[in-house]
C-alpha cells in the first residue's frame, strides 16, 4: 500500500508537469499565423520554459484525481503535501472499509536535472514502517523505468533523462525549502509542435 502512495505523489508531480507543459503549449504560435523569415537565436535548440510547482498545486492535483479518478479513489480517502526542508507526505489510506492515516517523510535531492527522494520514515496508523519493508513493496511496484529505488540508501530515484522526451522533456532545477517551490525546466521537441498542428 505504501508504494501505491508513493507512486501516487510522483504521478502528481509529473501529472503537474503534463499541465504546465500544455500551459506552454496553448501560447505557441499556430500553423495560421506568419513568420516572417527570420530565424530565432539558438534554433538547434529546443523551446525551454521554467515552471515553478508548490505544494498547493499538488495538493490541489491530488484532491481532484481522488474526486475524479476511481483508480485513485479506491485507494486514497485523502492526501497532504507539505513542502519543507522535509516533503510531509499525509495519505488517508483506503484499507478495509476504513481509511487509515499513512504518514510519509521525505527529502528531496535534485542532482544532474533529476529528483532523488530520500525516505526519512514512513507510518501507519502511527505505527512506524521499517524503510525495509516500504522499499520491499516498492520494490515489487509496476513502476516505469525511469523510477528506480535504491534500498540501500533508502532512495527512489526519479531519472527524468530517462523519460520520454516527447512531447515535453523534463528537468528539475532545484528545490526551494525557503519558497517551498520544486523548479522544472520543460523542453519542447519542435517536431512535437509541428506533428501536433497538422
Amino acid at each position: 500500500m505504501a508504494w501505491k502512495r508513493a507512486f501516487i505523489v510522483l504521478l502528481s508531480i509529473n501529472l503537474l508537469i503534463v499541465v504546465a507543459a500544455l500551459i506552454v503549449w496553448n501560447t505557441l504560435p499556430t500553423k495560421s499565423q506568419t513568420w516572417n523569415g527570420t530565424a530565432p537565436k539558438g534554433i538547434g535548440q529546443q523551446p525551454a520554459v521554467e515552471v515553478q510547482i508548490g505544494q498547493d498545486a499538488i495538493n490541489a492535483y491530488l484532491s481532484y484525481a481522488i474526486a475524479h479518478d476511481e483508480e485513485v479513489g479506491k485507494i486514497l480517502g485523502s492526501a497532504d503535501v507539505q513542502f519543507d526542508r522535509n516533503w510531509n507526505c499525509d495519505f488517508g489510506i483506503r484499507l478495509l472499509g476504513r481509511i487509515v492515516p499513512f504518514h510519509l517523510v521525505l527529502t528531496p535531492e535534485v542532482t544532474s536535472g533529476n529528483l532523488v527522494l530520500h525516505v526519512d520514515s514512513a507510518s501507519m496508523s502511527f505505527f512506524p514502517i521499517p524503510n525495509s519493508i516500504l522499499f520491499s513493496v516498492l520494490e515489487r511496484a509496476h513502476t516505469p523505468d525511469w523510477v528506480e529505488t535504491n534500498p540501500n540508501q533508502d532512495d527512489v530515484g526519479i531519472d527524468f533523462s530517462k523519460r520520454p522526451q516527447r512531447p515535453f522533456g523534463i528537468r528539475v532545477l532545484n528545490y526551494s525549502d525557503t519558497t517551498k517551490k520544486l523548479a522544472l525546466q520543460l523542453t519542447i521537441s519542435p517536431q512535437a509542435v509541428l506533428s501536433g498542428n497538422q
